[in-house]
């Protein structure tokens, strides 16, 4: 600032016009400036015993004034309204000013409505007056504009602004007159002539405004820095001096944001006080260290023959660690040579020589072995001007356990090495395979080199589409488990295109980076294909040398009864050869039904001698309709509606035969479940997940939950005349496919089986 140089005593205030602040409600003056109470030659306490409009607004301009305050209780606080009137002076004389009101919203009770008043003189009556002052407010303006060019090219933020005091003489707000171009600049504050502080801000820092107010009654000018929450605590510092005579309430201000410089004062007086607190922190760190360390620490001065070579070390200062290893003697103040023996046979005195001469760190490790005292220690030096400061370590029982540790890391490595199981460890971190020890399946190539580093979104692939969320639910089970808990699932892994294996998976948390992270995993992958299709095998086995028995059995007994049913058939087909059009439809239904039986006595026959389902790819809606009219007879007899909901293609991995078969015994039941007539048989296929899903739905009779569970039992049966082979053998063979089977039902309402195929294009 450059306040120095400018008398701002001097600034002109031609233009200085009166302030009024008056209740709207009862017209009292709340405040009234010094040159307003001059011109009316009334003293500033008076007026609160006045009415200010009546005691001097001219009586004819009186009536419409006040109608003009009334009106101004609707106008927003933005909102300014000029008007003329004319001012009665004390001499008694009248003269026109230009009133500029607007409500004022700086009181803290808000139900009061306040106007505020700026009021400027505009009569111009007395010519000569003027004519003779012409030269004088020429004069003033150079000056004024003199200053202005000053101020408004200045960086420094400046305001005028007339200090405003309540009836006790304190001051209670700044009513702004001008400001700056800097003056935004600097606190970014716009449009603030015209408006008081507490318009601009709820709380003003009253500091201000009583320092201020010390201006204003000493005439004296303050300089002072300060911060204020209303300008987002930016720092100003202020040089505040009064304006006019000793009357007035005027007052200039010149300021600047001196925010960074405070920002970097308060950084570089941190930043001192830091480095005495670390240099104090340091030493005592340094001293603790010195003393409660568990290594042995000495501060040797070198001793320096003629020729500048080393010949000795002298004990300035050890550590209680160092003096409990040389027992009944003192080394401080003696030479290494003097008390250290077994060190300059160990090898230690010329180490430490060598640090001297070489100027160069050392840490070497030392064995002594001599009168039963085999021990390893760590020497460390590093020389320090003269000194040199070396630290003596005994690191035996460590290099026992480094050897326990290699041994136990070979003999971990060696189990790692033979073990059958594939071993994978997943971390959560990287979201990737970290380590694994040899290939999982290098025929579908999961081999070692490809999966190392794979995430876990890249793998998946690998999986059967209907095992991925069993990979998942096992993947958040690890992440709430605990060091104990073991997690045991089976899944698929590809072989080829549409071939896959069984692998066992294991997995345990293997590392954690708190009590409540899982770091990392370990998954254990065996290959359980030829197991699991051996133990398939010997059950399948189990199940159809029952069932194929059974099957001969059943085949060998019906060949008679069925061969009788054809001859009758016959001779009652010749006998009503007269009135055979009106059988015809049901001797043609006997014949086919006869033949069909005869077919399925042979199929059950061969499938006493079991052999596996070829699978091929196959259209699920072409095999729903061959079977449908499989079953068409049975269903035109029993009055049967069927409902087809699907169109295809579906593809699916099958054996069409075998499948026809499995598909025939369900709808046979559903038609036998329901009531003649009545029926409704609804054979729906629609995507399920990965899957095709199948649902053939009746409404027949329904079972119970306890029929349900026993449902595909071998030889379990509710029908009178029912072995309970049918539901058995369709399990069998949904099991080839790979195609679970669940079963919904109520009794009275109806049953649907929920078939589910592999969807080929998954695969």
């Amino acid at each position: 600032m450059q306040e120095d140089k400018i008398d701002f005593t001097t600034w002109p205030s031609n233009d200085q016009g009166f302030l009024l602040l008056a209740d709207l409600e009862n017209s009292k003056i709340e405040y009234i400036n010094n040159i307003a109470a001059s011109y009316c030659g009334v003293e500033r306490s008076v007026f609160n015993n006045l009415c200010f409009y009546k005691e001097f607004l001219h009586p004819d301009d009186y009536p419409g004034y006040i109608a003009h305050l009334k009106s101004m209780k609707e106008l927003l606080p933005e909102q300014e309204i000029m008007s003329f009137a004319r001012l009665k002076g004390k001499c008694g004389k009248f003269k026109k000013f230009r009133f500029k009101d607007r409500l004022y919203r700086g009181f803290t009770d808000k139900k009061r409505q306040i106007v505020l008043s700026v009021i400027n003189e505009v009569d111009s009556e007395n010519k000569n007056k003027i004519k003779n002052t012409e030269n004088t407010i020429l004069k003033n303006k150079a000056t004024e504009s003199e200053y202005q060019q000053l101020l408004y090219s200045m960086d420094e933020a400046f305001f005028i602004a007339e200090i405003i005091y309540d009836s006790e003489k304190n001051p209670i707000d700044i009513y702004f007159e001008k400001t700056n171009p800097a003056f935004e600049k600097q606190i970014n504050l716009k449009n603030v002539p015209g408006r008081t502080i507490r318009e601009i801000f709820n709380s003003p820092r009253l500091e201000w405004l009583k320092t201020f107010g010390e201006v204003v009654k000493s005439g004296k000018p303050i300089r002072f820095q300060d911060t204020s929450a209303n300008l987002n605590d930016s720092w100003l510092d202020f040089y505040v001096f009064k304006l006019g005579d000793l009357n007035s309430r005027r007052i200039g201000v010149l300021f600047r944001n001196i925010t960074d410089q405070k920002i970097e004062e308060k950084i570089l007086e941190q930043k001192a006080i830091k480095r005495q607190e670390d240099l104090e922190e340091s030493n005592e760190l340094l001293q603790s260290v010195f003393e409660s360390t568990n290594l042995a620490i000495v501060v040797f001065q070198s001793l320096f023959n003629d020729n500048g070579e080393v010949h000795d070390f002298k004990f300035l200062r050890i550590n209680k660690v160092l003096r409990a290893l040389y027992m009944d003697q003192d080394p401080v103040g003696k030479t290494y040579l003097e008390v250290s023996k077994y060190g300059v046979e160990m090898g230690m005195y010329d180490a430490l020589k060598e640090v001297v001469k070489s100027g160069e760190p050392m840490d070497k490790e030392l064995y002594f072995d001599k009168d039963s005292y085999n021990h390893w220690f760590r020497l460390t030096a590093r020389k320090h001007g003269k000194l040199l400061i070396a630290t003596l370590e005994d690191i035996t029982e460590r290099k026992i356990k480094d050897e326990q540790l290699k041994e136990t890391i070979r003999f971990k490595q060696q189990l790692v090495r033979t073990s059958p199981e594939t071993i994978i460890i997943f971390n959560l971190s990287q979201f990737n395979v970290r380590y694994i020890n040899k290939d999982i399946f290098k025929k579908g190539g999961l081999t070692r080199e490809k999966v190392q580093g794979m995430s876990l979104e890249k793998l998946l692939p690998f999986i059967h589409p209907r095992d991925r969320e069993t990979v998942m639910n096992m993947h958040r089970k690890l992440l709430k488990s605990s060091d104990d808990d073991i997690h045991d699932i089976e899944i698929r892994l590809k072989l080829q295109r549409t071939s896959w294996e069984w692998f066992n998976v294991r997995g345990k948390v293997f590392h954690r980076k708190d009590e409540s992270w899982v770091e990392e995993y370990v998954l254990l992958v065996r290959n359980i294909h030829n197991f699991k299709n051996t133990k398939k095998a010997l059950l399948k086995a189990e199940k159809l040398s029952i069932q194929g028995e059974l099957a001969r059995t059943f085949a060998h007994e019906l060949r008679n009864p069925l061969a009788s049913i054809g001859m009758v058939a016959e001779v009652i087909g010749a006998k009503l050869a007269g009135e055979k059009d009106n059988y015809n439809t049901y001797l043609e239904i006997l014949t086919r039904s006869t033949k069909t039986l005869n077919n399925l006595v042979n199929n059950l026959l061969n499938s006493a001698n079991y052999t596996p389902a070829v699978l091929k790819k196959q259209n699920l809606a072409e095999i729903l309709d061959e079977t449908i009219n499989m079953a068409s007879d049975r269903i035109y007899l029993s009055g049967i509606k069927v409902i087809k909901n699907y169109k295809g293609p579906y593809s699916i991995l099958a054996d069409s035969a075998k499948l026809k078969i499995a598909l025939l015994n369900i709808i046979v039941n559903a038609s036998e479940a329901t009531v003649p007539e009545e029926g409704i048989i609804t054979v729906e296929v629609r995507k399920h997940k990965t899957d095709f899903q199948l649902s053939i739905t009746d409404n027949g009779h329904g079972l119970q939950q306890e029929e349900i569970d026993r449902l595909f039992e071998a030889f379990y049966s509710k029908k009178e005349t029912g072995m309970g082979v049918g539901l058995s053998s369709v399990k069998n063979i949904l099991e080839e496919h790979d195609a679970p089977i669940r079963v919904e039902s109520k009794p009275k309402e109806g049953t649907t089986f929920n078939i589910y195929f592999q969807n080929v294009a998954l695969l």
